[in-house]
């Protein structure tokens, strides 16, 4: 029996299992122990194993590579480390070892990129296509424990997004051509706006960490490797699942606890009326009103580590009334699970909800990565199905993308997608939309 299938047997012979955006959804579905360890096996059998990065020989760059807390592929944290790797080597070598140094004596350390976005579709609708952009500044500073596994640091990220030209952003697209979900879920016209401004705290020897301030739940629920629309999918069907309607980015707190080696749980709250663009005024309005998102989740990796890449996670959240905003109270589940074989990295998503704002009620969504070029390149491709909220048509999705690192800072990726069905305009059977994505950073 391999080390993998030995480990998989101890956890779950031993451990128990405890008992974004706009969305709509009835009874939660029964998850029961039997899912988790069917798909574990399943990719234990096809030879999974964990994926570790080189160790590093320095306090400043073992920060960079350590994926503890809260940590993800589309968070500051993750951002900066997969953007210090990329750039050991060649023109931008110079500038990240100054960031280093940087880091070293102060504890600061920063990146900035711009991503381009066109989309064009086979529709007769009038806008047929759609340009965004948006510009980040974005860092964290480490205030105490620097080069520690118990450290606290202040997370920042300020955007600006907008359409180009005449054109709606990509964002809208989606949903002015009669589709339920976006092509596109971080390319809007929203303009200025905080995305990120928390305390991220780690303790008890990097086992447990919790943020709290001006947070966005997308960056650590139900995330994998593939979660970031900056670098890989674009679409919320992939990118994340539209059945979650986790809200914009708002004041909020989590918590997240490591059980053991294999398992963690992670829980917390945000505003469900958050509107990154005023956070001031966004921050009275909770308090005025008291209305939240919450969210509850546990998860099972074979190594913490690489949890982005091999996890299985069950996460449940409830959001409250929003009066003002006419939306009703609701709750959901979802089920997530990745893995990695080799260069390959498959991912399964299934998910319902009841009420709450949710964009689709019922969703199953399967997909694979594949590393290209010795991990310089990425491409991957996700097929959905949804149902929408009091609707009956089957919308099914496809998106495909490969991402072209041209340089150290500047990537390509033309992408493809197809709906079949989209739920709000019966009288179309299908949207073919072909876009371009550009990302430059430092």
């Amino acid at each position: 029996m391999s080390v993998v299938a030995q480990t998989i047997k101890h956890a779950f012979g031993t451990a128990p299992i405890c008992g974004h955006h706009s969305f709509l959804g009835g009874r939660h579905p029964r998850v029961h122990r039997g899912l988790l360890r069917l798909f574990v096996v399943l990719m234990t059998s096809c030879g999974v194993t964990a994926y570790a990065e080189p160790a590093s020989t320095d306090a400043a760059e073992q920060s960079e590579t350590s994926p503890l807390g809260f940590s993800s592929p589309r968070s500051v944290e993750g951002t900066l480390t997969d953007t210090a790797e990329r750039q050991r080597e060649g023109f931008l070598a110079e500038i990240r070892a100054h960031k280093v140094t940087l880091e070293a004596r102060t504890g600061l350390t920063y990146g900035f990129d711009n991503h381009t976005q066109y989309l064009d579709t086979n529709s007769d609708k009038s806008p047929s296509d759609a340009a965004s952009n948006v510009t980040r500044f974005y860092g964290t500073w480490t205030a105490f424990g620097q080069g520690k596994p118990d450290n606290g640091a202040l997370v920042f990220k300020v955007e600006y997004r907008t359409a180009i030209g005449d054109r709606i952003s990509t964002q809208q697209l989606g949903p002015s051509l009669g589709y339920a979900g976006t092509f596109a879920s971080t390319y809007s016209d929203a303009g200025l706006i905080l995305t990120n401004f928390y305390w991220r705290q780690r303790f008890a020897g990097g086992r447990g960490s919790f943020v709290i301030g001006q947070v966005d739940t997308y960056d650590y629920v139900n995330v994998n490797s593939l979660a970031s629309p900056w670098t890989a999918f674009t679409n919320l069907a992939f990118e994340h699942q539209s059945t979650y309607p986790g809200p914009s980015q708002g004041l909020g707190a989590a918590l997240q606890w490591r059980l053991n080696d294999n398992w963690a749980v992670l829980g917390g709250f945000a505003d469900a009326n958050a509107d990154p663009s005023d956070p001031w005024e966004s921050a009275k309005t909770l308090f005025d009103t008291g209305e939240t998102f919450k969210h509850l989740a546990i998860g099972w990796s074979p190594d913490w580590g690489d949890r982005p890449n091999q996890l299985v996670q069950l996460t449940v959240w409830q959001m409250d009334e929003r009066k003002d905003a006419g939306v009703e109270d609701g709750h959901g589940v979802s089920f997530a699970a990745s893995a990695r074989i080799h260069n390959w990295r498959p991912f399964f998503r299934a998910g319902h909800a009841e009420g709450g704002g949710a964009i689709l009620e019922r969703a199953v969504s399967v997909g694979l990565g594949y590393d290209a070029r010795g991990g310089k390149d990425l491409a991957g491709i996700g097929v959905d199905w949804g149902r929408a909220p009091d609707n009956s048509r089957n919308q099914y999705t496809l998106e495909a993308f490969y991402r072209y690192d041209m340089t150290g800072f500047l990537q390509l990726t033309p992408q493809i997608q197809y709906v079949v069905n989209p739920a709000y305009d019966p009288q179309t059977d299908n949207i073919l939309v072909i876009g371009v994505r550009l990302r430059v950073f430092f």
